[in-house]
């Protein structure tokens, strides 16, 4: 099983910030997987905010051959 460390994490949120973007990646641990919660630093947070994060979160794991997997909300999400 691939395991996602608190640094990728850490990196991943400066990555983030430095696109402009007021959001936070949470790392927590589930049964079989790990899961991520997204956090939003700006009430004014919309649409196109969070389609530019989840092209983002894509891009990042992909490199480390990481898929995703949100939630229905798609305010959380699992690494597979």
């Amino acid at each position: 099983m691939k395991i996602v460390s608190i640094a990728e994490i850490l990196e991943c949120n400066q990555m983030i910030k430095e696109k402009g973007l007021a959001f936070r990646i949470h790392l927590r641990d589930a049964c079989s997987k790990q899961s991520c919660s997204i956090e939003s630093l700006d009430s004014n947070n919309g649409d196109e905010e969070y389609k530019d994060l989840y092209k983002i979160l894509d891009e990042y794991f992909s490199r480390f051959r990481f898929q995703l997997e949100y939630g229905e909300d798609r305010r959380n999400f699992w690494i597979l």
